[in-house]
């Protein structure tokens, strides 16, 4: 029987994949036609703005850490420490995302973000902020993200079916891009020209924006868990499933890396303020070179659409990320630490947007929110290694830490793609 108007119309209220909702035809012609997908472009538009907020503020609150204290350990706790909140709620937010509408959760997360950077400018502002209060307000956005995460990655495939997925994921990376190289050169100049406080009441205004396009985007129940298990049982099934997926399994623990990875990040400051001596300025330019570099990667992608071999593309960028850590240690010329963080923030996008499309893709349906809070928990070490980095800098040297950071970074892709026959077909 052929279905009724309404019936159609909610249908394609709700079509992903290969019949999104589209103000144009989509066709399989090229990587950007995920464009042409109305709630993708809007979600897109708005990851600019919150990734500007995003970058604007983790660079003004490294600055501001570092300003109050003098202490590269305090750079690290602070950027560090609320990733353990992420940890602990993390698998709650992704069960979220699978039981209530990704959407709402998004703007609920958002929306409390936004509240905090207003709050913390006052308090700047205001000459009452310390160190303990930004920590604190740290692990409340930290408290947040745990929800926000998988709620927005698995999102995405919701808007544009796992056919577009690479493309998808890497645009939206690339528009992130624009946020990530413009946050922190502006953050950087507006803590030389205007103070901390201007950083977070710019962040709050642009957040509200971003807000109002997220509010564009249609809701989607695409996929949804069995509400009829407890929430509990719906936990230990998506943990199950990363234990005894082979596949799964090898990728969650390369992205044990991150822990890793994030060494270079709480040391740009010190490398900027100490080493070379470019003060906020400089600070800024270092943190856009590794953005820029981080777009670049993301159109390399972007305009290969999704392509075979992406086990040995990943493999590849671990293996160069950790290389160019190595090299940014020992460097004191500031030009060469420029151009190196650039290779870091392309390979190190490119790494993270290959391994979390493979997760993506090898995930079902029912079960990606789970999977991808597990995915974003495991992505927290990244945040983890500023404590760590952070630490082991201040109790040896930045040198000792960076080259810990790179060769924990390079060595593991090696030895799993050597291992894993399912990596090396992907």
């Amino acid at each position: 029987m052929a279905a009724t108007k309404a019936e159609q119309d909610n249908l394609a209220e709700i079509s992903v994949g290969d019949d999104p909702v589209s103000d144009a035809p989509v066709s399989r012609a090229g990587p950007m036609e995920v464009l042409k997908i109305r709630d993708f472009r809007w979600m897109a538009f708005a990851s600019v703005f919150m990734v500007f907020g995003f970058e604007a503020r983790a660079a003004v609150q490294s600055w501001l850490s570092y300003e109050l204290t003098g202490s590269q350990a305090w750079v690290g706790v602070v950027n560090g420490v609320p990733a353990i909140a992420v940890i602990a709620l993390s698998l709650v937010g992704g069960l979220a995302a699978d039981r209530f509408p990704k959407r709402d959760i998004l703007l609920i997360v958002r929306a409390a973000i936004v509240a905090a950077s207003f709050l913390t400018g006052y308090l700047i502002a205001a000459d009452i902020i310390t160190v303990w209060i930004l920590l604190a307000l740290a692990l409340f956005q930290g408290s947040v993200v745990a929800f926000g995460m998988p709620a927005n990655q698995s999102f995405v495939v919701e808007l544009v079916g796992r056919d577009k997925l690479m493309s998808a994921s890497s645009l939206m990376q690339s528009t992130g891009m624009i946020g990530l190289i413009a946050g922190p050169a502006v953050a950087g100049v507006m803590i030389g020209v205007w103070g901390a406080d201007s950083v977070y009441f710019l962040v709050g205004v642009l957040g509200v924006i971003g807000l109002g396009m997220l509010l564009l985007v249609r809701n989607r129940n695409v996929y949804r868990s069995d509400e009829s298990k407890s929430a509990w049982q719906d936990i230990k099934d998506g943990m199950n499933f990363v234990r005894t997926d082979p596949m799964i399994r090898v990728l969650m623990s390369l992205n044990l890396l991150a822990l890793f990875a994030g060494f270079i990040i709480p040391l740009i400051p010190v490398y900027a303020a100490d080493v070379f001596e470019v003060g906020g300025e400089g600070f800024g330019v270092m943190m856009a070179l590794f953005g820029l570099g981080g777009a670049a990667g993301t159109m390399v992608l972007v305009v290969g659409g999704d392509k075979s071999r992406k086990g040995p593309l990943m493999v590849t960028s671990g293996i160069i990320f950790g290389a160019c850590m190595i090299g940014f240690a020992f460097s004191r010329e500031y030009y060469l630490s420029l151009a190196l963080l650039a290779v870091m923030g392309a390979v190190g996008l490119a790494y993270v947007i290959t391994i979390s499309v493979l997760v993506q893709t090898y995930t079902p349906d029912e079960m990606r929110g789970r999977v991808m809070s597990l995915f974003g928990m495991t992505m927290q070490l990244f945040a983890l290694g500023f404590l760590l980095s952070g630490v082991l800098a201040e109790a040896t040297s930045n040198e000792l830490a960076l080259v810990v950071g790179g060769i924990g970074v390079a060595i593991p892709p090696i030895f799993a793609f050597a291992t894993s026959s399912e990596l090396r077909r992907a």
